[in-house]
């Protein structure tokens, strides 16, 4: 009965109900439509990342990382890459070496890492063939082929078949020093990744720089994230001489963006339903007071004040709950429509690519978050709900009659 009272009192003020479902509506699917939005940056930003630069697992000498002294190789590097390439867990691994080094042309010079790579593997890996804007992969027939990122290659004043010299210290510390052509152009979304990364044939640079038939890094791309700990546990038992990182280690400004992801996307939330709480506090409020004799009347006939204190609460909880439907759904066709189609911010693109993320989103949402979602808005609704009810229990049947 009370329940039935409670949803006939909202609707005897149509038009302040329907306000306040509104912005139920209006607050919760910007609420969780924002959520996604968050997430596709996120998820897109990680993808990039594992599949473009520095894939999901990468092994390498223990002291290698630490000054990326050439003299570091991995023992048995390629006997541990071939039996890598047949884990189970892995879609695709490739071996390389990696060197700090400089490129320079007539028009200036850059500090640079030099990667030398497995052509035929590394497309498996990071699909570097895939990202050239210009130019040709590399040709096992040619020697000496460099392949640049297209902000460098800008920056040096350089163009395609020019040479470009790269400069390294070898094994044993001396300046060793070549004429690259560049063959190709690549481009990624990672402005300053390609501004500090060329690729090179590993065998042009594993004899001039002193390992011949070495390698000091093996990157290893798995078949699915959620294989990566199981994995990285396996490669540590397996290989216990070996430094082990995964891609949250390696790069752990990506690490830390992930871990605080869901802390920003409930601030985001908890703001835009703090908002939203205002707003009905003020509207159940005016509803009380507006209906002071009436509550007076009810108290004066035996009503008791914890089925008063329940009414108001259930009253203000419908008016959240009829909002629910409309925002959610509001929301999902959003998130549908713009995961399919993308979100573009192409006249941001430089920008965006200035802290290696793409300028087209593509929103998503998890179920643990719509639920998280769902359990902020009642507890919303039932907060909103206290005041206003607590307000109603203050009033005094003798005096609310007589107003």
């Amino acid at each position: 009965m009370l329940i039935k009272v409670a949803w006939r009192n909202i609707w005897r003020s149509k038009k302040r109900s329907v306000i306040i479902i509104i912005s139920v509506m209006i607050g919760l699917s910007t609420g969780i439509f924002l959520m996604a939005f968050y997430n596709g940056m996120i998820e897109q930003r990680v993808n990039t990342a594992i599949q473009s630069e520095i894939s999901h697992i990468q092994l390498h000498h223990p002291e290698f990382r630490k000054d990326y002294d050439i003299k570091y190789s991995l023992l048995n590097g390629l006997p541990i890459l071939k039996e890598i390439q047949s884990n189970s867990n892995v879609k695709a691994a490739a071996g390389r070496i990696i060197i700090k080094g400089m490129i320079a042309s007539a028009s200036g010079s850059a500090g640079i890492t030099i990667n030398g790579i497995m052509p035929e593997l590394e497309k498996e890996v990071t699909d570097l063939s895939g990202k050239l804007k210009e130019g040709n992969y590399f040709n096992q027939q040619k020697k000496n082929e460099l392949i640049i990122g297209e902000k460098l290659i800008k920056k040096l004043k350089l163009n395609i078949s020019n040479k470009a010299i790269l400069t390294f210290q070898d094994n044993e510390g001396n300046i060793a020093s070549a004429a690259f052509r560049i063959t190709g152009v690549y481009k990624t979304v990672n402005t300053p990744y390609d501004e500090s990364n060329v690729f090179v044939n590993i065998q042009d640079v594993d004899s001039l720089s002193g390992i011949p038939g070495l390698i000091n890094e093996i990157a290893v791309l798995l078949k699915s994230n959620t294989l990566l700990n199981e994995t990285q546990n396996e490669f540590g038992l397996k290989y216990p001489s070996t430094e082990i990182k995964s891609w949250m280690e390696i790069s752990p400004e990506i690490g830390l963006t992930v871990s605080v992801a869901d802390q920003m996307v409930y601030i985001f939330m908890g703001i835009i339903l703090l908002a939203l709480a205002f707003g009905i506090v003020n509207t159940m409020m005016m509803a009380v007071l507006e209906r002071t004799r009436e509550i007076g009347m009810l108290l004066a006939l035996g009503m008791n004040k914890l089925k008063v204190f329940s009414m108001i609460l259930m009253e203000t909880f419908f008016l959240v709950l009829a909002g629910c439907p409309g925002g959610i759904t509001i929301a999902f066709i959003a998130i549908a429509i713009s995961k399919k189609t993308g979100i573009s911010f192409n006249k941001f693109k430089e920008v965006y690519a200035s802290f290696g993320y793409s300028d087209v989103i593509y929103p998503t949402l998890t179920n643990w978050q719509f639920w998280m979602i769902m359990l902020l808005v009642i507890i919303t609704a039932i907060v909103s709900a206290l005041f206003p009810a607590w307000r109603a229990l203050q009033l005094k049947p003798a005096e609310s009659i007589r107003k």
